[in-house]
């Protein structure tokens, strides 16, 4: 695997390091947490959430809360796909397919028609940074 390198020459778009990888490494995941929030609907759709809590003396027993559990998984993950979606909307759409098959197939980019596709890359990723909250 190459070592993913931020461009530097658009200042304006510099992120520290650590939350550049961070950055990369969420919209890499974007394919496993859209299979997940599908899943999660189908589990919705054919199952009703209904458990009983039971506690037997005093003690601190784990209480199971499967619909907050549920509720809690799908929020973070429709925040968290939403956040690289809307930034994606930023990247003009010649140039969207380009910069997702670099960051999560990571191809190296030497084929694509012109080196602009890296300066929508950074400006992607950078925002996608913005709306995960990553960036101060």
């Amino acid at each position: 695997m190459s070592r993913e390198w931020q461009q530097t020459r658009f200042a304006e778009y510099v992120m520290p390091d650590a939350v550049y990888y961070q950055t990369i490494w969420a919209v890499r995941d974007l394919v496993r947490m859209e299979n997940r929030l599908a899943e999660l609907e189908e589990e919705r759709d054919l199952s009703v959430h209904s458990h009983s809590i039971v506690m037997d003396g005093g003690g601190s027993a784990g209480i199971s809360r499967p619909t907050e559990k549920y509720a809690v998984e799908k929020v973070l993950l429709e925040s968290r796909v939403s956040a690289i979606r809307n930034a994606l909307e930023v990247v003009p759409e010649s140039f969207r397919g380009l910069i997702l098959s670099n960051i999560i197939m990571q191809t190296s980019g030497r084929d694509f028609p012109n080196k602009m596709w890296k300066y929508w890359k950074q400006r992607f990723l950078y925002g996608v940074a913005q709306n995960l909250q990553l960036l101060a």
